[in-house]
């Protein structure tokens, strides 16, 4: 099993982190709290997702600058989200805490990676979706 990764450039962080946003949105579209807190596969899914998404962001930012670029974007909570996922081994995640970011969180961080894709297209980079 190979751990080696190869890099990617902004525009396809931007884009895989995007599509994350998109399969939570999707997974719990028609969920309530309640619905959510009652199914088991889908918080392991969503939470495989936010663990992704914080490491691209980790990631992103070891590409571009993405503070000087978006100094009001939402990066540092979706690293330190990343970081409290996928290290609660023994006391668990609060599921309510990730449905309160899915309902609350997950549309701002979706916009600041919209400006940030808007930023590399006006750079000349290209962004695939």
């Amino acid at each position: 099993m190979s751990s080696k990764r190869r890099k990617l450039g902004a525009a396809e962080i931007i884009t895989n982190a995007r599509q994350r946003i998109t399969r939570i949105r999707t997974m719990t579209a028609t969920d309530t709290l309640d619905s959510y807190l009652a199914n088991v596969e889908r918080q392991d899914a969503v939470e495989r997702n936010f663990i992704a998404i914080g490491e691209a962001i980790k990631d992103l930012a070891s590409v571009i600058d993405i503070f000087a670029i978006d100094p009001k974007g939402p990066w540092r909570e979706p690293a330190r989200f990343r970081d409290f996922l996928a290290h609660q081994y023994e006391e668990g995640v609060s599921h309510p805490d990730v449905w309160r970011t899915i309902v609350e969180d997950l549309n701002d961080l979706d916009e600041a990676l919209a400006r940030l894709e808007r930023h590399i297209v006006k750079a000349g980079l290209s962004v695939g979706r």
